[in-house]
Order: C-alpha cells, then structure tokens, then sequence
C-alpha cells in the first residue's frame, strides 16, 4: 500500500453569530389582521400600496439605552423604508394616496432584576432559621416550688411570643416573594407582547418542561435579558386619520416584532441588519416566531504543506 503523505491545510473558519461583519441572532414575528388582504398583479406580484410614517417613541414599560435617541427616528425610518420597498410598500407623495400609516417603536426592554427576589428569598430564610430555632429551644419544667414554676411559665410564655414573631415574619418574607414574583411575571408578560413571545412562550409552557425539554426555559431567559426591539405597525390610513370621535385606536392592518440580544451589539449599528432580516415578513404573517440562529463556515483555498514522495518511491 502506498505510504505516500500529503499533508493539506484547510483553512475553516467557523465565524461567531455576533461579530461585527456576520449576522446575528435576530427573533422576528409578524401578525396580519384578517380584514387586510393585498391585491395581486397579473404577474403576481403584490400591488403596490403608499404608505405615511409616523414617530411612535418607546413602548410603555421600555427604555432607550445610550445607542438610542429620538434623533434616531430620520435614519430608522429610512433603513426600514428601504425594506418596505421590497414588498412594493412606498412613501406617499401625499395624503390623498396614503394607504396605510405605518409606527415605529424601537427601544430596550428591561432585564429581569433579580435583587428584590433574591431580598425576599433571603428574608424568608432568615425568618425560617429564626422559627426554626425559637421552636427548638427546650424550656425545663421546673413545679418544686411556686417560684420556680411562674419562671417557667414565664420562659414558656416567651418562647410562644417568639414563635408567633418568627411565624409573622416568616409569612410575611413569603407575601413579599409571592408577590415579588407575580410582579416579575406580569413584567415578563409585559416584555413577551412587545418582542412577540407570548403565543411561543405559551405554546411551550406545557408537559415537556417537566420531561427535560428546556425550549421554555430558553424563550424565558430571552425576555429576561436586555434587548433592543423595533415594531413595525400599520394601520388603516383613513381609519386612523378620521377617528376623531371614536374612543379607542383602530386595530392594525399588520405588525412585525423584531429584536436582538443588547449584549455585543449597538443599536445603530445592528438595525440594518435586523430590518433586512425582517423585512421579508413586513405585511406578511411568520406564522411561528422566528428565531434566527444561523451562523456562517467559510472554506478558504487549499494549501499543500509537504509532500513526502522518499518512501513512496522506495517501497515500488
């Protein structure tokens, strides 16, 4: 057999998802009202539609963090437009041929604060130890003499008022942690509206958590971290610029949800990235949310570092 070596090299670079030059990890979901349906071309395009844009600011409940200001909003607005071009949506010369009015909210969401829990945990566990150690505090019965006995029912009686303090604070370290917790939730609540979490969070809050599928567990950790979002939304034009009288805001003809990790990113600088992402599904419904996880393997050139043919030609 042929002992020829030939020793090649291939260059194989496996590039991280979140450097500055490679995609990232964007998580996208898009809903359409059922009363908005796009008219088709002949050759089966969509019909294009003209559309106004409007400052929607911050999602209540949301900050901007240093990578963004409302002076942001010309530039947004133009890298999103950029996007709605390519569904065929295009800015209105006018009112008159406005179609639809479209918002943008972009902004952080707020990480899960762990430190009022983490407070409540631990004053319940003091409260614990102390009711544990007011309950395990032995009093002598001492009945020779009447002396004796009024100290022991005066020690007897000091211990029962010390676990009655212990049970007291006990329950009340355990309201605050309740109730510290139900606050998180309708906080993480909150945050799943604005990323577009909640039907994927709810589809997954099912048996398999407790049969070690961590699918929920991940989308959780998600809403807890700091991320930027942007909220694309479009409403009926002539039914948001001619309610005047009605009481609340009409329903929208469709809106994307679309967001990344703060953590190595800059807001500015990812949101070209993160609309070309999204724009695919501006006016269309994802279905599922979509959560981006692709990353990038480049192949370089082939190089060949020794060739060793000696052993080769003594053997034939």
């Amino acid at each position: 057999m042929s002992s020829l070596r030939i020793l090649l090299l291939f260059s194989l670079v496996c590039s991280a998802v979140w450097a500055d030059d490679k995609p990232i990890p964007v998580s996208i979901y898009s809903r359409v009202s059922p009363n908005y349906e796009r008219e088709l071309e002949q050759d089966g395009t969509y019909k294009r539609e003209f559309y106004a844009i409007g400052y929607g600011g911050r999602v209540d409940g949301t900050v901007w963090d240093t990578t963004q200001e409302k002076e942001n909003f010309p530039e947004i607005a133009g890298i999103v437009a950029e996007e709605l071009a390519k569904q065929n949506y295009h800015f209105s010369p006018d009112k008159n041929t406005a179609d639809l009015l479209i918002v943008l909210h972009w902004g952080t969401t707020a990480p899960f604060n762990s430190g009022n829990l983490t407070d409540s945990v631990n004053l319940a566990g003091d409260a614990f130890r102390a009711l544990n150690d007011a309950q395990s505090v032995q009093v002598e019965v001492d009945t020779s003499s009447q002396e004796s006995t009024s100290q022991t029912v005066s020690l007897v009686s000091e211990q029962q008022m010390e676990i009655q303090r212990a049970n007291a604070a006990l329950d009340g370290a355990l309201t605050s942690m309740q109730a510290e917790r139900a606050d998180q939730s309708r906080r993480d609540e909150q945050t799943a509206k604005v990323l577009g979490y909640t039907d994927e969070l709810a589809r997954n809050n099912d048996m398999a958590r407790f049969a070690g599928s961590d699918r929920f567990n991940i989308l959780i950790n998600e809403v807890q971290e700091p991320r930027y979002y942007v909220v694309v939304t479009a409403y009926d034009f002539d039914e948001i610029t001619n309610q005047k009288k009605k009481k609340r805001k009409p329903d929208p003809e469709w809106i994307t949800r679309f967001s990344i990790r703060t953590r190595g990113n800059d807001f500015m600088d990812r949101i070209d990235d993160m609309a070309m992402r999204a724009g695919n599904y501006f006016g269309r419904e994802s279905g599922r949310l979509i959560r981006q996880r692709t990353g990038e393997v480049e192949i370089g050139d082939m190089q060949v570092i020794e060739t060793d043919t000696a052993t080769f030609e003594e053997e034939n």
